[in-house]
């Protein structure tokens, strides 16, 4: 695979160089997210060095059966660091509000992303965007670190590739990502405990939730786009959790004929969209970037913090141009 930015090499002797770092993945994170930067912080712990894993969102429940998830910071540690890493950030911003600043101000900072959208913001980059995760990379990362791969490592590591894969349905998944798996299953990861993990412990609140976002979901464009819009009053009335509509976009992408989704979820002061398309000629990136977002060209997303009223027309119409553009 080809990379964006330095070799390995050079990301490897900064590590060794540095005795404590700073580990950040993105805001509102997947288990790619967390289990990327928690099997880096394992992996790094081994060698000794001083870690502390930060997201600006903290702890979700819903990924603590991933290593470390119950100790991550939600914010920058105080003290002296020698190094930042970020892990699954496609640019600044997803880093998260309460730390961009501080993050890429530090003196010593590596990107490590599979992002087709980053714009490489690190000292240090390392960006292969054909991989299936960025969890897939650090196993390469820490292999080159010559850390001997825990269960416990391998368990976070599998779960990211296993998440952002979708179970390794996506056309990212490569002969490379299944050789990867393979060796993090040897190392101790099970497959069917992730699996139980990822796929099979809905609370009744997410399935609730799910069913009436999709009772009222739009099928646009002559069945080729559906609309799923998750408003603040739509969790509460099922106590449902933010993240608990998270897949919403994926079950709207899958329906036959779908070839775009979108997912409108409101968070308590803004609206985070989410979007899939089925084809990579149907780059949803490119749209997301419009909105000042971005990710990859099956699945990207962004932040709107006006009236969805106002966002609405906007985007299915970049949405419909899109689908025109490149018929069936």
């Amino acid at each position: 695979m080809t990379s964006r930015g330095q070799p390995l090499t050079e990301l490897t002797a900064a590590i060794r160089a540095a005795s404590s770092i700073v580990v950040v993945s993105h805001y509102n994170p997947d288990a790619d997210a967390y289990g990327s930067s928690c099997g880096l912080t394992l992996g790094l712990r081994s060698l000794g060095k001083k870690v502390v894993c930060v997201n600006e969102t903290g702890v979700l429940d819903r990924y603590t059966f991933i290593p470390g998830v119950g100790e991550v910071q939600s914010s920058f540690p105080a003290g002296e660091w020698d190094l930042c890493i970020t892990c699954d950030c496609g640019d600044r911003g997803r880093i998260g509000e309460s730390l961009k600043g501080t993050v890429t101000a530090f003196p010593r900072l590596m990107n490590i992303d599979h992002h087709a959208s980053n714009d490489l913001f690190g000292h240090l980059n390392y960006v292969i965007d054909t991989a299936s995760s960025t969890s897939e990379m650090i196993v390469e990362v820490l292999n080159a670190l010559g850390v001997t791969l825990s269960p416990d490592m391998a368990l976070c590591l599998f779960a990211g590739i296993s998440a952002d894969t979708g179970s390794f349905r996506y056309a990212s998944t490569s002969a490379r990502t299944f050789a990867v798996a393979e060796a993090l299953v040897g190392a101790g990861a099970r497959p069917a405990a992730v699996s139980q993990a990822l796929y099979g412990s809905d609370s009744l609140a997410l399935v609730k939730l799910q069913a009436a976002a999709v009772s009222a979901m739009e099928i646009l464009a002559g069945g080729r786009l559906s609309c799923i819009a998750v408003p603040q009053e739509m969790f509460k009335a099922h106590g449902a959790l933010p993240e608990d509509a998270d897949s919403l976009v994926e079950r709207g992408r899958d329906i036959a004929g779908v070839e775009i989704a979108v997912l409108f979820k409101q968070d308590v002061d803004l609206w985070r969209v989410s979007l899939r398309s089925k084809r990579a000629e149907l780059d949803v990136s490119q749209v997301a970037q419009a909105f000042g977002g971005g990710g990859h060209k099956m699945a990207a997303g962004f932040r709107w913090r006006r009236e969805l009223s106002e966002l609405r027309p906007l985007l299915l119409g970049k949405l419909e141009a899109l689908l025109a553009a490149h018929g069936r």
